[in-house]
């Protein structure tokens, strides 16, 4: 089976399918499918304003149906003859690992049924495992018409051919917008990188916001040489864990019967060892990045240190948070309106209130 939702972009919806099934298991489709889709809008616009973004645009009308359906495909609910869904025994596993807040447990749960479930998202996320990123290009508008520009944006997927590559695509990048063409150029990576996945831009670009959720990869910026991507890699390994925090986990798809082991990167951010690794990094990120009056981009500090560390981006976040509980906090935080986006996340806090940021600094 492929996954082909695109408005089910965060695991978090299926959260919410389990919460409304686990309260109301009695209850006909119609009326599960209003609640999931009432509380998702709900989640999708309390994110928006935590994370002062722009309000989702979707009504969300018809994602209670897409989640529910989802939720059967992971093999957490099925449909009772005659009602609506029920949490199976794995359903309900999962909702006692939400409501118990194991959210390790819970999210290793949730891995494997996406990577048995879904033929395409496993494609996806054992490429980044067994052969690197996957660079998606920006493209400027006013460079479209520019070969050697947008076959530098080509030449990190296809190198000595791009040229070629670009000159297929001729006659389909012809007096088209720059977002035509990021799309086309985009297709033909995604094309040439799974071949058999039949990957649209739209839906590699929910996929990928999904695993991210999932904490299977990290997506930041990479420039060179006048060029701009959105780098999708993978905190996860194959093999031998590299780091401690590698942590076996057995898929099973059904389609061939053939286990196949991941490394999950579960880093314990609470831990003392744990939290010593993450200021290390952070200190190395400092040399290297430019401050502005003593504070560091939060953001661009979180790429860098993900990636050196192999821990996923939400696990940073937790990291941070933790140092921040300390007393003193070795770190001090600030915000600038001005650089939040839907790419460059601030930090959220917690605690009596919820309060975001996006300068960092040693203290």
């Amino acid at each position: 089976m492929n996954i082909s939702s695109y408005n089910v972009t965060d695991v978090g919806y299926h959260y919410i399918g389990l919460r409304v099934l686990a309260a109301s298991p009695n209850a006909p489709r119609e009326e599960q499918d209003a609640a999931v889709a009432k509380n998702v809008a709900k989640y999708a616009s309390d994110k928006a304003l935590r994370l002062m973004l722009p309000e989702p645009r979707s009504s969300f009308s018809s994602v209670g149906d897409k989640v529910l359906q989802e939720l059967a495909h992971l093999q957490l609910a099925k449909l009772a003859r005659g009602k609506g869904y029920v949490l199976t025994a794995l359903g309900i596993q999962a909702v006692e690992a939400l409501n118990g807040r194991k959210y390790d447990t819970l999210r290793r749960l949730m891995t494997k049924a996406h990577l048995e479930a879904y033929n395409n998202l496993r494609q996806v996320v054992f490429h980044h495992v067994h052969a690197g990123p996957v660079f998606s290009p920006f493209v400027e508008a006013a460079r479209t018409a520019e070969p050697a520009y947008l076959i530098g944006l080509l030449r990190p997927t296809f190198g000595e051919n791009s040229p070629e590559v670009l000159q297929s695509l001729t006659d389909e990048l012809a007096d088209e917008s720059p977002k035509k063409v990021e799309d086309s150029l985009r297709s033909a990576i995604f094309s040439h990188l799974f071949p058999d996945a039949k990957l649209s831009v739209p839906l590699f670009r929910a996929m990928t916001d999904r695993l991210v959720s999932l904490r299977l990869l990290n997506v930041t910026r990479d420039r060179k040489e006048g060029c701009e991507w959105a780098k999708s890699y993978t905190p996860c390994v194959a093999g031998e864990p590299l780091k401690p925090w590698h942590k076996a986990l057995e898929i099973q798809p059904d389609h061939d019967g053939v286990a196949q082991l991941i490394y999950l990167s579960e880093p314990l951010m609470t831990d003392t060892a744990m939290q010593r690794q993450l200021l290390r990094a952070m200190d190395e990120g400092y040399a290297s990045l430019p401050a502005a009056a003593g504070y560091y981009d939060l953001p661009e500090l979180r790429d860098f240190v993900c990636e050196k560390l192999q821990i996923p981006e939400a696990a940073f976040d937790d990291g941070v948070n933790a140092l921040l509980d300390q007393q003193p906090p070795p770190l001090t935080v600030g915000l600038q309106y001005e650089r939040i986006s839907g790419r460059r996340k601030p930090l959220v806090r917690s605690r009596e209130t919820t309060q975001i940021y996006n300068l960092i600094r040693r203290a």
